[in-house]
Formats: structure tokens, sequence, C-alpha cells
């Protein structure tokens, strides 16, 4: 009787043991797929520097005065978070750093902003930001509405690593010193050190004019029985307008997209055209010009797809190109 007791209590305490071990390996399995899942979120930081074939240059190591486009001046989109009246624009990596491993993020990341279960945002050290993100420029913005009024002159408060459940990225965070909710068009900023800018001058409305579609597609010589998406962007004091024009057929997966302008003269130049790649979704000229033309900020995106970003594209003379850093040199600016 007392050896049946015994082996009775020995297998309880082995299907115990047994249990246990079960349930430990499950959590750290579960675990180990969730730190997984974060180290390849935390490395899609960044991605955006290369779809568009930036050359990665560090921007404080941009000092061939042969080079159109250098670092000294920042220009680009900024956002807005209600829920702590703050501004932010997103960060750059500098060279070395495109694919930061989890280690690295999970050991400088210090403190919560904000942790929610869709998104999150962590604040990184300023020391530490200095020795992987390109700041240079970013001491104080001018923020900008899409009319090119003055919204705000916000200095950084601190860098933060943003996570949306989609994405994650590096920000550059601004107090903005008020409730901005209720500003729901784009806004931009601009390095404060620059004081250049004629905005009061400069305007880039939206409008819809059927007959401008019409001769666009006359001069570009495009095939009218494809279903074109225009958008029309009328500049002042040139009076040049810009346009994208872009289609995509799902059964031949074809793919067309132009930038054009049409000049004082009545002609259309072709300033891009990408076939079988990406879409020009939006663009916001900025009152800065380059070779005659304004700087401008682009929305592109794959057709039938959620990838999407946003870049600075300067003139050379005969198209747009990115701008390395969304940063440009005084030296390379009309005057």
């Amino acid at each position: 009787m007392a050896m049946c007791l015994l082996f009775s209590r020995r297998d309880k305490l082995l299907d115990y043991f047994t249990f246990l071990y079960l349930t430990m390996m499950r959590f750290f399995l579960v675990m180990s797929l969730g730190a997984l899942t974060l180290a390849c979120a935390h490395k899609d930081a960044g991605k955006s520097l290369k779809k568009l074939g930036f050359n990665n240059t560090p921007a404080t190591e941009a000092t061939d005065p042969e080079r159109s486009f250098d670092s000294t001046i920042f220009i680009g989109y900024v956002g807005y978070f209600p829920e702590t009246d703050e501004f932010y624009t997103a960060l750059f990596y500098q060279n070395g750093h495109e694919y930061p491993d989890e280690e690295l993020l999970e050991s400088k990341l210090d403190s919560v902003i904000i942790f929610d279960d869709d998104w999150d945002r962590e604040r990184l050290p300023m020391e530490e930001a200095k020795k992987i993100l390109v700041l240079s420029g970013l001491d104080s913005l001018c923020i900008y509405n899409r009319e090119h009024r003055l919204v705000s002159r916000s200095a950084l408060c601190r860098v933060e690593f943003l996570w949306n459940g989609l994405e994650s990225y590096f920000i550059a965070v601004y107090n903005a010193g008020g409730s901005y909710e209720d500003q729901k068009e784009k806004l931009y900023g601009i390095s404060s050190g620059y004081e250049g800018s004629s905005n009061s001058l400069f305007s880039a409305e939206e409008i819809k004019d059927r007959q401008l579609n019409e001769y666009l597609v006359e001069k570009l010589n495009i095939s009218r029985r494809i279903d074109w998406d225009m958008r029309h962007y009328r500049m002042g004091p040139s009076e040049e307008t810009y346009s994208i024009i872009s289609s995509y057929s799902m059964t031949s997966n074809e793919a067309f997209s132009y930038l054009t302008s049409l000049e004082k003269n009545h002609q259309v130049k072709v300033l891009n055209k990408e076939v079988d790649n990406y879409h020009f979704l939006d663009i916001l000229p900025v009152p800065i010009q380059v070779n005659g033309k304004p700087l401008l900020l682009i929305s592109a995106g794959y057709p039938s797809s959620d990838v999407l970003w946003d870049y600075l594209a300067g003139y050379n003379g005969v198209r747009y190109e990115p701008i390395d850093f969304n940063r440009i040199a005084v030296r390379s600016i009309d005057q």
C-alpha cells in the first residue's frame, strides 16, 4: 500500500513538472516570436532611403564642391501628435545604420512616451541619436502649411522611435506651443536658420481643368483609351502649371506616371517619366528654387499597394532628382 502511494505521488510529481516544462516552453516560444517580429519591424526603419536610389552619403560628410546638392538646410513633411501637442518629422540614418539590429534599438531606448495596442513612442537619448541619425538642420524648424503661411517656429525637444503597427522609424519631435488639432492640411518644415524663402510671393494652388487634361493627352501623345488620373498645380508668380499624370492596368500590369510642367509659352515639358514603376501621387512645391524651378516634396507609391513614401526633389536642369537626406546647400539655391 505504501509502495503504491509512493508511485502515485511520483507520477503526480512527474506530471506536474511535465506541465511546468511545457508551459515554460510555450512562454519562451511566444516571447521569441514576439522579439523576432519586433526586430524585423525595427529593421524596416530607413528603407525608404534605398527605394529611390539615395547614395546614402552621410550628410555630415558631403563636402565635394562639385556636388549639386549638399547637406545644409533640411526641408521635409511635418506631422502632428494631438495627444501631446507636438510636431514631428521623420529622420534619416547615417551610413552604416540603415538596418539597426534589435540589440542596438532596445539597449538605447530609455523611456516610453506613449504605449498603445496599435502604436507606441519611445525616447532615444540625444547623445545616442547623434551617433546613428542625421540631425543637421533640425535644431529648430519653421513649420508652414500648404499655403506657405508660417504655423510655428519650434525647437527640437527630443528624438523618438515611433511604431504604428505597420512600420517603424525614428522621428525628431518639436513642442507645438499650443493645439493644432484643426490643422488638417499637410505641413512642412524648413531649417529655421534659412531666411531666404519669400513665401509671401509664392503660391501653388491645386486646380481642376478638363481642357488641360485634353491638352496634355494631345501634347504627350498618350492613349485616349487609357483612364488617366491627373492632378494640376498652378504656380505663382511664375504662371507655370505642374501636372501629375498616371495610369495603371491590372490586366496587363502596365503602369505609367508623368510629372510635367506647362510653361508660359504653352509648351509641355516632361520633367519625369516612370514606366512600370512607382506613381507620383502628390506634390508640394516649396518656395525655394534650384535651376529655375521650385523644390518639390513628392509623395509616391507603387500601384495597387500600400507602399508609400515622401521625398524632397530638386531640378537638375533636365529632370527632378531625389535630394539626399532632404538637405540642400545654400550655394545650390537660386538667389
